[in-house]
C-alpha cells in the first residue's frame, strides 16, 4: 500500500511481518503523515477483505452505532411500554449503497445514520420491530416509513441516504 503522503511503501511480507519502506529521496520527509490514523485507516479500508462491510463501515458500526442503540432502544421502551427490536440490515443496506455510492464516504458514516434513522423521533410510532432498508426508489424528500405484511420499514433510497433523516417518518400518519 502507497501512502498517500507518498513518502513510503507498507506491506506485509511472506512471513507476516509488517514492512515499511522509504524512498531513497523522501526519508525523514513527512513521514509521520504516512502513520497518521487516517491515512492507515484508509489504506486498510482500500485493501482487499473476505468481509461484507469494509473496514471504516465496521469501524463505524462499532463506534457509532453500538455505544448509543441501548439508549434508543431504552427511550422506545419507555415511550411504548414495550420492547422494541431493531433491525439494521447493515448487509444489505451496504451492499445496496456500495452498487451506487462508489467513490464516496456512505461507509463511514454506515453506523452513524442507521442509528440516526432508529432515534425515538422517527419510530415512537411503532410496535414490536422495526427494520431499516435500502429501496431503488422512495416517496419523500429523505425517505419513508412503511408497513407490509405486518412489518414496520424505514426505508430510504441510495440517493437519498443521510438526507434529512429525522423526516423519515413523517407518513406514518397516512398508513394508520
Amino acid at each position: 500500500m502507497l501512502a498517500s503522503a507518498h513518502v513510503l511503501t507498507m506491506d506485509v511480507d511472506e512471513e507476516e511481518t509488517f514492512d515499511a519502506f522509504f524512498g531513497a529521496d523522501r526519508l525523514g520527509s513527512n513521514a509521520g503523515y504516512a502513520f497518521w490514523h487516517k491515512n492507515l485507516e484508509k489504506g486498510i479500508s482500500l485493501a482487499p477483505t473476505t468481509d461484507t462491510l469494509s473496514f471504516y463501515a465496521r469501524k463505524g458500526i462499532r463506534e457509532d452505532y453500538e455505544p448509543d442503540i441501548a439508549d434508543v432502544q431504552s427511550d422506545l421502551k419507555g415511550i411504548l411500554h414495550k420492547d422494541i427490536t431493531l433491525h439494521p440490515h447493515f448487509e444489505e443496506v451496504y451492499e445496496k449503497l456500495n452498487l451506487t455510492k462508489d467513490g464516496t464516504d456512505f461507509d463511514e458514516y454506515l453506523g452513524a445514520f442507521i442509528l440516526s434513522y432508529f432515534h425515538v423521533s422517527s419510530v415512537r410510532w411503532s410496535g414490536g420491530e422495526v427494520h431499516f432498508r435500502i429501496l431503488g426508489t422512495v416517496a419523500g424528500n429523505s425517505g419513508e416509513a412503511a408497513i407490509e405484511d405486518g412489518i414496520r420499514y424505514l426505508q430510504t433510497s441510495p440517493d437519498k441516504w443521510g438526507s434529512n433523516i429525522n423526516d423519515i417518518s413523517n407518513n406514518i400518519m397516512d398508513l394508520l
